[in-house]
């Protein structure tokens, strides 16, 4: 007979957790699941079946999945925004600015791909996620437009529709990072630093980003 102590135990499923814990272990059992599946197979049971935590209490933290993965979006968007702070803020010289800002985006998208590809797919079939996507890139397209406005005063960036080579630039950066990004194996993020910035310096300052540094390099040399 075998006995009981010999028998494969369960994972007991915790009935106490603290709020904030609970939330973070259904999120990153969704981001876990998102890696490896689009957000329409995405359901509660196969989510909670990722934690310590039984099925209903899914209910307990979200209203829905809906509710979860805007709340993913959301949480992916404050991080980015805080890492490309150097160039939307105008901190320092604006072409090393930009490189730093967009290298905080290449590696937030590293880590977190997976739910910027999910809301991304979605959105065209899903109105709920249709109007998140729109709402996190539109936040782009409103901080990237200022900036511009901002340099165009200083005479750094030559008279452009803002609004248009905003949107225009932030659409490339999304399809870009979410193909290099969104899945597994990603891309190298060196690379897609570099190819980002290049266009990025390109389109608004002009030229490319050694040739730009070496001339104002020069005149202040001569300064």
């Amino acid at each position: 007979m075998t006995s009981r102590t010999s028998q494969p135990k369960k994972p007991k499923r915790s009935r106490r957790h603290q709020p904030e814990k609970a939330s973070r272990k259904i999120k990153d059992s969704a981001t876990r699941f998102l890696w490896r599946r689009p957000f329409r197979d995405l359901t509660v049971a196969e989510l909670m079946a990722g934690t310590s935590l039984s099925r209903p209490a899914f209910y307990q933290y979200f209203s829905d999945l809906h509710e979860l993965i805007e709340l993913l979006l959301r949480d992916v968007e404050v991080v980015m925004h805080q890492t490309a702070n150097p160039w939307i803020t105008g901190e320092g010289e604006p072409i090393a600015a930009l490189r730093k800002s967009l290298g905080g985006v290449v590696q937030t998208c590293v880590e977190h791909g997976p739910i910027i590809r999910a809301v991304s797919e979605a959105a065209p079939l899903d109105k709920r996620l249709e109007r998140a996507w729109a709402a996190f890139m539109g936040t782009w397209d409103d901080a990237v437009e200022a900036r511009i406005r901002a340099q165009q005063r200083d005479g750094l960036i030559p008279r452009l529709n803002a609004r248009r080579i905003a949107h225009a630039l932030n659409a490339l950066d999304a399809a870009v990072l979410i193909a290099e990004f969104g899945r597994r194996p990603q891309g190298n993020p060196r690379a897609v630093l570099d190819t980002l910035h290049r266009i990025w310096v390109g389109t608004l300052y002009g030229q490319s980003p050694g040739k730009l540094a070496l001339e104002r390099s020069g005149r202040t040399r001569r300064s």
